[in-house]
């Protein structure tokens, strides 16, 4: 499948706020939950808001993951952004239950390392994922990402603890 990143803004929002409703038991088995109050229209708005100005200051870059016909597919994103003395931030992404396994993650993470590549010539990112999460280690290792902390019973997901992952990739 084609797809293609597309920087966030205030024009999909109605339509990620949907994706976001309809993975978000799907998410919560992988990550921390959000709290009912994301999931109401102006309290996501507000948390939207929040991300743009994060963007605009450069603090992160946040990322649709859009098929050919503009149907959002996951997100990708790069957050605690520094530039100084070289670009440094972690990476998170989110796919929806329904494009699993059809490699859209594996591709994004590439598309986006391979533009921070092409910007910078120094490089930190950082990653991390739950150890139950057997796709997203794999999408990481798959991009150059190595193994490099595991936090034993860090994430407590429903009534069950896992582990943390720690991920890098580094030319620093």
């Amino acid at each position: 499948m084609d797809v293609f990143l597309q920087r966030l803004s205030l024009e999909y929002a109605e339509q990620l706020l949907e994706f976001e409703v309809e993975n978000r038991i799907f998410f919560e088995k992988m990550v921390p939950g959000r709290g009912d109050q994301y999931y109401k229209k102006d309290t996501f708005l507000t948390f939207l808001s929040e991300l743009l100005g994060e963007q605009d200051r450069g603090e992160g870059q946040y990322y649709l993951i859009l098929s050919k016909d503009k149907t959002i597919l996951g997100r990708i994103n790069l957050f605690n952004v520094k530039e100084n003395p070289y670009f440094s931030a972690d990476i998170g992404y989110r796919i929806g239950q329904k494009y699993l396994r059809s490699g859209i993650a594996s591709k994004s993470v590439e598309m986006l390392m391979r533009k921070l590549k092409a910007k910078y010539n120094q490089l930190n990112i950082s990653a991390k994922t739950t150890s139950h999460n057997y796709g997203s280690k794999k999408i990481l290792e798959k991009n150059g990402f190595v193994l490099d902390e595991v936090e034993v019973g860090g994430a407590k997901l429903e009534d069950e603890t896992f582990d943390f992952h720690f991920y890098s990739w580094r030319n620093v």
